[in-house]
């Protein structure tokens, strides 16, 4: 090996130290934001958020049904996002769950977008044991086929839904969790325009799962770095996780929500990427149905 060739391996190698220090930093840092939070068994998590369960009976089957188990952004439980999107799965012959993490702690949507969207309530680690809870819950439903489970999140619930599936790939309970909790695993994830930067354990661990996975990231988006998730996907896809990123240059965060029409932010829907994102969705759901 030339001077020069070394000198280019010391370098490499203290990049690498580097890094690894910086991610050993920011999961001891997440570790201890963890372990301030309120502490639960699962039993106690899924009393929490049971009242809070919105629950949508599919328009055609029979049971048991594939269901599809969905989380609200950071701003709280909007009952007309959910239930629009809630039709689309019902549709499909899905009985539909829809979670409100923000009721049972009692923030409405003025404290959320004070407390859980600047980060200081609530972040993606701790939210992951209501997942936890809540895929529990919807797989010991009666009338639910629990090998037919999608969880669908939307920005801060698919942070929260990424990090439930990086801490369970890495053995951990979600830190909100005591005991010992076996994490159900979702025959499908769907994420839409995820957070995935400092503070996510998807950021540190990337994570693997034989769920199927389909997640919309927006190259415009002014809320999350869309470029960075494009790139942790392609990466997961690199590694063998059955990743379908699909990517919307022109894209902005919430590009699907109609609801935003006439208002202050309406400027973020874009009706054309909504009706390829609904296409997108019903096929991924026909998909998980019909897998045997």
């Amino acid at each position: 090996m030339s001077a020069r060739q070394k000198i280019a391996a010391g370098v490499c190698a203290l990049l690498l130290i580097g890094v690894g220090l910086w991610l050993n930093r920011e999961a001891l840092m997440l570790a201890y934001l963890g372990g301030k939070v309120d502490k639960r068994t699962l039993a106690e998590q899924q009393t929490l958020i049971e009242p809070y369960l919105h629950v949508f009976a599919p328009t055609s089957g029979s049971p048991p049904y594939p269901a599809i188990v969905q989380f609200h952004g950071c701003a709280g439980y909007r009952p007309d996002f959910m239930e629009m999107w809630a039709k689309v799965g019902v549709e499909q012959g899905y009985v539909v769950i829809a979670v409100d993490s923000s009721g049972p702690r009692g923030l409405d949507r003025e404290a959320s977008l004070a407390q859980v969207c600047t980060g200081k309530a609530l972040i993606g680690q701790e939210r992951a044991g209501d997942i936890a809870a809540a895929l529990s819950l919807v797989a010991a439903r009666e009338d639910v086929d629990p090998e037919k489970i999608v969880a669908a999140g939307w920005s801060h619930g698919a942070w929260s839904l990424m990090d439930y599936m990086a801490l369970s790939a890495a053995d951990k309970n979600p830190p909100s969790l005591t005991g010992n909790t076996r994490p159900v695993d979702p025959a499908g994830v769907i994420l839409f325009y995820p957070y995935c930067g400092d503070g996510s354990w998807s950021h540190i661990n990337r994570w693997k799962t034989a769920a199927s996975i389909i997640a919309f990231v927006g190259g415009k988006d002014t809320i999350v770095d869309g470029a960075l998730c494009r790139s942790q996907f392609q990466e997961m896809a690199r590694d063998g996780t059955p990743v379908d990123l699909v990517y919307y240059p022109d894209a902005d965060h919430i590009f699907d929500d109609v609801g935003l029409v006439g208002g202050e932010f309406e400027h973020f829907y874009d009706p054309e990427t909504a009706a390829d994102a609904t296409d997108r969705y019903r096929i991924f759901l026909q998909i998980i149905k019909d897998h045997q």
